[in-house]
């Protein structure tokens, strides 16, 4: 669930249902169609895929993050 967005700056953070984790996400990795802005809303429920080490002092970084409104079989 993203926890926190920034959309002035183009960042924020999701934490995963599954884990103990914070994951840092800069817009860039937002999948949006084509033509629509990528942004979050503190709440959304999305699917996310990252890494580590993370970034900011955040222990993961996202590498792709997903609506959960969106397509549910994308993963």
């Amino acid at each position: 669930m993203v926890a926190t967005w920034h959309e002035e700056e183009g960042w924020g953070t999701v934490v995963l249902d599954r884990a103990d984790l914070t994951v840092w996400v800069h817009f860039s990795a937002v999948v949006a169609a084509p033509g629509e802005y990528r942004s979050l809303a503190p709440g959304q429920r999305v699917r996310c895929r990252y890494e580590v080490p993370g970034q900011d002092g955040y222990p993961a970084r996202a590498t792709e993050v997903v609506s959960r409104d969106g397509d549910e079989t994308r993963w």
